[in-house]
């Protein structure tokens, strides 16, 4: 393997737009070897002609892939009937596909096949061009797009089939925040988000410790209400951020909400 010209030391995420033909695995070792990282992972599967918006945490950086993991997504994408259907019943249908559905993983798939539940928050055809369908859904992460295509053609008696498929947003990230694997080669570490301005754009609440915890807390001790020097408005079990300053030291879970207890799980460097 070819020594990389960067040499990325911090922890940080890189958000790229996904070619087609790759791996999502591929598309992480590929920018794990350009930037000469230690580590590398992302926060969700792209099959190989999905293209779009993928996270890809370097370094320490993969400790935050619990809370990264679970960001609801947009897509668009094109769907083929395999009948003709009016567009009345099209609409009608598109109904009974938003909001909570169960779904059951292809075979394919990397978890086990058993229904499971899944948000679906919008579910629209933007265009027709005769029996394909320009579709856009926002949903719960872990929703598979292709097999809700194939749900939709079943439900509407003609069977349908995804041709195509974009990934347009993850959380608030999209495609207008991504980059190319070419700007990776030519950028580096230029083009890295702070693993901190991530996680307050995707809005983890915040544990602000004092000084003379920090090295506690790093050492995996929980957080206690003496350690804190101000916090958000938790609820119980929620994940959050444990932080001195702007800088994340940690991330954990509410225990004990009413004395002010905060598991710690995930330590950064």
């Amino acid at each position: 393997m070819p020594e990389s010209k960067h040499k990325f030391t911090e922890r940080g995420i890189i958000l790229l737009d996904k070619p087609e033909d790759l791996t999502s695995m591929q598309c992480v070792e590929k920018v794990k070897e350009i930037m000469g990282a230690r580590k590398a992972g992302h926060s969700g599967t792209l099959d190989p002609k999905v293209t779009g918006v993928m996270m890809i945490a370097l370094n320490d950086a993969t400790k935050a892939m619990t809370v990264l993991i679970g960001l609801d997504k947009e897509y668009e994408g094109v769907m083929h009937l395999h009948g003709n259907v009016d567009e009345g019943k099209i609409n009608n249908t598109l109904k009974e596909f938003r909001g909570k559905i169960t779904q059951t993983p292809p075979v394919r798939s990397a978890v086990v096949r058993k229904p499971r539940e899944r948000d679906v928050y919008e579910f629209d055809v933007l265009e027709m061009n005769g029996s394909d369908l320009y579709f856009r859904v926002q949903c719960e992460s872990g929703t598979y797009v292709r097999k809700l295509c194939h749900d939709f053609g079943e439900r509407l008696g003609v069977g349908a089939h995804m041709t195509s498929l974009k990934r347009t947003r993850i959380d608030c990230f999209t495609l207008k925040d991504c980059v190319r694997i070419e700007d990776v080669e030519k950028k580096g570490a230029g083009i890295v988000v702070p693993l901190e301005r991530v996680l307050e754009k995707i809005r983890l609440k915040k544990v602000i410790i004092k000084k003379d915890s920090v090295q506690k807390v790093r050492n995996g001790m929980p957080v206690f209400n003496s350690d804190i020097r101000r916090m958000d408005e938790l609820k119980d079990s929620e994940r959050v951020g444990i932080y001195h300053g702007k800088q994340i030291i940690a991330l954990g879970s509410v225990k004990d909400l009413k004395n002010r207890m905060i598991k710690t799980d995930r330590v950064f460097k």
